[in-house]
């Protein structure tokens, strides 16, 4: 009788004990989010992860109801803000830009303090082709005059684009095109990258088309990536066996419990379902998306795959 009192007794604590751990994680998911939130860009100011957390961030702070506090860590072809990311503890209150394919291959082959898969993934927002620009005043007024250029002289054009992401997207397209030309990768993002194209201190730059569409003031357009045209930049040739795609997302650090994930993500749907983030997007030339974690992260399973030889 008093071995069965105990096991009940005991029985009782333990259920008791269950429950109210569920209450207080329920009422801490509740809760949650309760202070400031840092969003990591990890590219300098004026790129298109700056322009994605400043597109974001009204959004967010409407839906959440805390503060969304965006930091720079930038370098390495965004590595240095990734790492930041990985470092930080998984409690939902960090989170930073992805940028796809661009983690993967700033990770390929290093120890730089993370793999890709790692992370936990709100979602992607956004996705642009790849564009080949090039000054304004450039001797290169279309595609076949800049192909010819670099025939004439192997090695001597340059081509300027963001870390390793850049020169592995453009080594696809000099391959298609048969030319060589000198890469030269810049550090810190695309607001680095595009005042060296502008002040001619390089031949040409690559980056995504929602640049070119931001920059044609000051740029022109020679040829974008994929199987059509872009209604945002008019005229302009595409090349259908480019496969350069970036695309631009939200992450946590790896470890973000699900449901704190949940609650990022429903917020994040109803930032970008909002008129003016749509008008934004389209007119930059981008096409929006909206995804669940789980798509996001097979997205970015796919991208490793795709760059893994």
């Amino acid at each position: 009788m008093k071995k069965a009192s105990y096991l009940l007794r005991a029985g009782i604590l333990s259920a008791v004990a269950g429950a109210f751990l569920t209450v207080t994680a329920s009422v801490a998911v509740a809760d949650y989010p309760e202070k400031p939130i840092t969003f990591i860009v990890p590219y300098s100011p004026g790129g298109g992860s700056d322009q994605q957390a400043r597109r974001l961030q009204p959004g967010l702070e409407k839906e959440l109801g805390v503060t969304i506090r965006i930091v720079y860590k930038t370098g390495g072809g965004g590595a240095v803000g990734f790492n930041e990311l990985a470092r930080s503890e998984p409690d939902g209150y960090s989170i930073s830009n992805v940028v796809v394919p661009n983690i993967v291959i700033s990770a390929k082959g290093k120890d730089v303090g993370y793999k890709p898969g790692d992370f936990s993934y709100i979602g992607m927002t956004a996705r642009a082709v790849g564009a080949l620009m090039v000054p304004k005043n450039s001797p290169y007024k279309t595609l076949d005059q800049f192909v010819a250029a670099a025939k004439a002289n192997p090695g001597k054009l340059t081509v300027a684009g963001v870390g390793n992401t850049g020169e592995a997207n453009f080594a696809e397209l000099a391959k298609i095109l048969g030319i060589e030309t000198t890469y030269v990768p810049v550090s810190g993002g695309v607001g680095k990258m595009m005042p060296m194209l502008q002040g001619n201190h390089v031949d040409a730059g690559m980056t995504s088309s929602s640049h070119a569409v931001r920059h044609r003031a000051t740029v022109d357009t020679l040829v974008i990536a994929g199987p059509g045209s872009s209604a945002a930049l008019p005229g302009v040739p595409n090349e259908p066996n480019w496969t350069y795609i970036t695309t631009w997302g939200v992450m946590a650090p790896p470890g973000t419990p699900a449901d704190k994930v949940a609650i990022l993500n429903n917020a994040l749907n109803k930032a970008t379902a909002d008129p003016k983030v749509k008008e934004m997007v389209e007119k930059n030339g981008l096409q929006q998306m909206r995804q669940t974690p789980a798509e996001a992260k097979a997205y970015v399973e796919a991208s490793i795959k795709k760059f893994s030889n």
